[in-house]
């Protein structure tokens, strides 16, 4: 590390670093942010993809030669796609609290772990021999590493933000408040971080200064063993909530996947070109989807529920969806979105329910006929015995509705009609058994042809039909989709 005049501090030797790259079939590595520059066998030169005016690394960009100060990080995980290394590094150092980005830096070793497969296997002797490495034991990779040079003294890694205070309530005169662990730290994403998108069902992963975003295991298990994916291409830019990439999987429809949050795409995973059903094999590992470069991270990534919860939140989530909707993917499910006006505020929320709730169940005269006139079919054709009380009416039962108008008949035997008269909603609550009917011939929402005693009779015969509760498809598109 080279002195500056901010007094940053000279180092006799390299600094020993660790970090993880994309591994390809050959042997090569690859960076995840960054994967149209692959490392070099030797020494390597950052260079900035984004400005070239500039020699990584400077403090207000991303560039330079990432690494980790700690071998044990769990960023650093062993699976298909991914080579575990420690590196050595020199120059220009910027940095962060669990690591760095220097302007120089070479691959000094390679670990291979012992649950890795014969492809794998194969590809990690390649890259040892490609860039002239030892390949090791992962418990041994951090002595190898420091062969080569030196950790980074403990002195020169900045503190850790106090963490922020929960606003409590005042008892007797004391402010009570509870620490907030901020959601990933800001600084260059110094601090690892793991999430979960819960509407969108992505998992959201901080990764070397870029957002890794991938389906979630439970999503995954909805898309069969040959879905297709369609990904965007690398460079586009999003805003949060853009559709970015769908997912079709045979018998089980298309999926949609949102941004969770805004800014560009640095890289979509080139293995699911190839072998798209890894996203449903491994769908939080090598099945990852993109990685996008942020915009607006500090106001963006609340949006995402962070750390262990985030599971719990996430399991509860899909089965109170399952239950209550019947479907707990229905909100990234293609099929089943429609159009939502924006909501800016609660009060236009709390509009958009009330008009919800205005609207009439039965839009005409057909959804009265399909939608009721429909389960009253099928529920005496599924019930001999309740056919055969019915009968006992010796009469022909006629609902003449209104809002919207129709006409249900009911033909019981014998050649009087009973006429009823009420709304379609009404109508609809008596045959879930949600209608007194009693209490609405008394207050004149049902009228009847026939006397109070003729019709009473015949009501208490009619409560035993009765049909399930349903209500209308009301799933939602997300703005602009």
């Amino acid at each position: 590390m080279s002195g500056e005049a901010g007094g940053a501090p000279d180092f006799v030797q390299a600094v020993v670093g660790y970090r993880a790259w994309h591994l390809e079939d050959d042997g090569t590595l690859r960076p995840w942010t960054f994967t149209a520059l692959p490392w070099d066998p030797g020494a390597n030169a950052a260079v900035c993809a984004r400005d070239v005016r500039h020699a990584p690394p400077v403090a207000d960009c991303m560039c330079g030669l990432y690494a980790l100060t700690d071998p044990a990080d769990r960023r650093l995980d062993f699976r298909a796609d991914q080579a575990v290394g420690a590196i050595a590094a020199w120059g220009d150092l910027e940095v962060h609290r669990t690591g760095f980005r220097a302007s120089h830096a070479c691959v000094t070793a390679l670990a291979l772990p012992d649950g890795a497969g014969y492809e794998m296997r194969e590809a990690l002797r390649k890259a040892a021999r490609r860039y002239d490495v030892p390949l090791v034991a992962p418990d041994e990779l951090s002595a190898e590493a420091l062969r080569h040079g030196a950790p980074l003294p403990e002195d020169v890694l900045p503190a850790a933000p106090p963490p922020a205070a929960w606003p409590g309530r005042r008892r007797d005169a004391q402010r009570f408040t509870r620490p907030v662990v901020p959601p990933v730290d800001a600084s260059g994403f110094g601090a690892a971080a793991r999430g979960i998108a819960l509407d969108a069902h992505l998992w959201v992963e901080t990764a070397l200064g870029a957002v890794v975003v991938g389906v979630t295991s439970a999503l995954a298990g909805d898309l069969g063993a040959d879905p297709v994916v369609t990904l965007p291409e690398p460079g586009a830019a999003l805003e949060a909530g853009d559709l970015v990439a769908t997912v079709r999987a045979e018998g089980r429809g298309t999926f949609g996947i949102w941004a969770p949050v805004g800014g560009s795409v640095l890289a979509v995973n080139p293995r699911l070109a190839d072998d798209p059903g890894l996203l449903a094999r491994d769908p939080e590992g090598a099945g990852w989807l993109l990685r996008l470069a942020p915009r607006d991270w500090a106001g963006e990534a609340g949006a995402v529920t962070w750390g262990a919860a985030a599971g719990r939140h996430y399991a509860a989530m899909l089965e109170r969806d399952a239950t209550a909707r019947g479907d707990a993917f229905a909100d990234v499910r293609l099929e089943r979105l429609r159009a939502m006006p924006p909501v800016r505020s609660a009060a236009d929320v709390l509009a958009l329910l009330r008009a919800e709730r205005a609207a009439p169940r039965f839009a005409d005269a057909d959804a009265v006929h399909v939608e009721l006139g429909g389960r009253i079919r099928d529920a005496l054709a599924e019930d001999p015995a309740l056919r055969e009380r019915l009968a006992r009416l010796g009469l022909t039962v006629r609902f003449a509705l209104r809002e919207p108008d129709a006409e249900l008949v009911l033909p019981f035997g014998g050649d009087e009609v009973l006429q009823l008269s009420c709304t379609a909603e009404d109508a609809y609550r008596w045959f879930i058994g949600k209608l007194d009917p009693a209490g609405a011939l008394r207050g004149g929402d049902l009228t009847s042809s026939a006397d109070r005693v003729v019709t009473l009779r015949a009501l208490a015969l009619l409560k035993y039909l009765r049909i399930e509760p349903w209500e209308p498809a009301r799933s939602w598109e997300r703005p602009g989709a």
